[in-house]
């Protein structure tokens, strides 16, 4: 029986794949026995969207990508979509899209997919960066609070990658473990604003997941115009590994805060 295969399928060429590399070079690597691959879909979740609706979703989403990404076809030629076991998508949650009909909601297509992309083992399994894959580095060293801003105001989604890496030291250097013991740590405190809860693992387990986290978000776009800067890579972790994970990587005790928003979100917002 050959090698099982582990596909991770992000939305760019660049940071996007760079990123997830990175963590599977530290976290998945020598750590049992799988094929690791990663792919750029060189397109975003709308365009995507449109590719499968206009095969009804029957077409598999390896299938997709192998035929629309020059990268794809030569990494996947030879590999038979049944040797691939799990499949995991990161894309980002674009607000400006223009690749949808008008009489699409792009909102209400994230929800789809979400649904459609819930198992990993199946159809795949998706996962959100808000407002942008960039959200990965934006954080302080010891603080709870993103380099931009908690919030990035809709209107400024496209300034993003500005907003969060102009005079960030953290947005070039290679995150080694130590960065993402705080990556991960930082991720579960911003799930405790988010959700207005204590994030233990137990909660985490059974209360977050990528179409809950949406539907938080969906509630602060509406309501204040505004999206909650949270990565999906920590996310992705802290989901796939157990208890033990949570333990050892996720330590909540030494951050301090900078007019922290949880309970405060309407002062916040007010800014």
């Amino acid at each position: 029986m050959s090698e099982a295969i582990k596909l991770f399928i992000v939305e760019g060429e660049d940071r996007d794949l760079r990123f997830i590399k990175e963590m599977t070079q530290i976290f998945f690597r020598g750590k049992f026995s799988a094929k690791i691959i990663q792919l750029p879909a060189a397109q975003n979740i709308y365009m995507l969207y449109q590719k499968l609706e206009e095969d009804c979703f029957e077409t598999d989403v390896v299938e997709v990508v192998r035929d629309t990404v020059k990268e794809a076809e030569f990494v996947l030629n030879g590999i038979q979509r049944q040797e691939i076991d799990e499949v995991y998508l990161f894309f980002d949650y674009d607000l400006h899209n223009n690749n949808l009909k008008k009489d699409k909601n792009a909102d209400e297509i994230l929800i789809s997919m979400l649904q459609f992309f819930n198992n990993e083992t199946d159809n795949g399994k998706l996962y959100i960066s808000y407002p942008m894959v960039e959200a990965l580095y934006d954080y302080r060293d010891g603080m709870c609070q993103p380099f931009s801003n908690c919030f990035v105001k809709c209107n400024d989604i496209c300034r993003y990658k500005d907003l969060s890496g102009n005079n960030n030291p953290k947005a070039c250097m290679h995150r080694d473990i130590r960065e993402w013991k705080m990556i991960l740590a930082i991720f579960a405190l911003r799930i405790n604003c988010l959700f207005g809860e204590s994030c233990s693992f137990e909660y985490y387990r059974n209360s977050v997941f990528p179409d809950t986290i949406l539907r938080e978000q969906q509630k602060i776009v509406k309501e204040n115009q505004k999206v909650f800067v949270l990565s999906a890579l920590p996310e992705f972790l802290l989901d796939y590994f157990k208890i033990d994970f949570w333990n050892t990587m996720v330590n909540l005790t030494k951050f301090r805060f900078i007019d922290c928003p949880l309970n405060k979100q309407e002062e916040q917002f007010g800014k």
